[in-house]
């Protein structure tokens, strides 16, 4: 009788980190959840009645998380269109919103590396990263205020084509950024 193969090894159970832009945007809960989407339609002729090809119409990418540790700096970075104004004291801090429009600088590199263990030990393994070349958060941070519970800021990334990259790889790559043929 045959039986399936298991590599307990290869069975990831961990959180990630988040950087967006460079910047380790801290914990989150609930996870964060990368989710690509391909919507392929298919071709149909009048010579056949079944299809005889399909074809990529649409290609998106989301990243979606909580972020737990909530600060202004941190809220920035995931609030396209604002200002961040940081006094000369280093003390005084604002985000000012509204009348902004999305710039090309507003769009940036959003890196997920997986954990290791329940002491937020940041992975060596380069093959289980994901990088999204560019994106940008898509709805607006919503802030709530209860007496019981964790603040936390719900924060959904959309993912943007970047031109600079060749045909078929312009969108995000799951594993090691240097690896070649």
């Amino acid at each position: 009788m045959a039986t399936a193969t298991i590599t307990p090894t290869d069975i990831q159970i961990s959180a990630a980190q988040l950087k967006v832009g460079g910047t380790d945007i801290g914990s989150t809960t609930g996870g964060i959840t990368f989710s690509p989407t391909v919507s392929v339609m298919k071709i149909f002729v009048d010579q056949s009645s079944m299809p005889v090809g399909h074809r990529i119409t649409q290609e998106e990418c989301q990243v979606t998380c909580n972020l737990s540790e909530f600060n202004i700096t941190k809220l920035a970075a995931v609030t396209p269109g604002t200002t961040y104004t940081l006094d000369g004291s280093a003390i005084k801090k604002k985000l000012e919103v509204g009348g902004g429009a999305i710039a090309t600088t507003d769009y940036v590199e959003l890196i997920i590396t997986p954990l290791t263990d329940g002491a937020a030990t940041i992975s060596t393994d380069a093959n289980m990263v994901i990088t999204v070349f560019k994106c940008i958060p898509f709805q607006q941070p919503q802030l709530a205020f209860t007496k019981d519970g964790i603040r936390y800021v719900p924060v959904v990334f959309d993912a943007m084509r970047d031109s600079t990259k060749a045909a078929g790889k312009q969108l995000y790559i799951i594993g090691d950024t240097t690896a070649s043929a």
